[in-house]
């Protein structure tokens, strides 16, 4: 099961308890929106490549980052 799959399973509300109280780090939920809108991209740009660059343009990170984070969440 994916990172990605894993948090989806939660409910927000628990996710922000888990955050609340140290058990998650705070970056979770912007990770979660920097991958679905890396995903987005996938479908609608020719190559993977561009959507990691777009996604980086997006959220004002390294391509790098947004790399780490599709690995995190794969």
């Amino acid at each position: 099961m994916s990172g990605y799959e894993i948090i989806m399973q939660l409910p927000p509300e628990v996710i922000d308890t888990l955050i609340i109280k140290g058990l998650m780090r705070a970056t979770v939920k912007r990770d979660k929106e920097i991958y679905e809108h890396y995903l987005r991209q996938c479908r609608t740009q020719a190559s993977r490549m561009q959507a990691r660059t777009n996604t980086a343009e997006q959220f004002s990170i390294s391509e790098d980052r947004v790399s780490k984070i599709i690995q995190k969440m794969r």
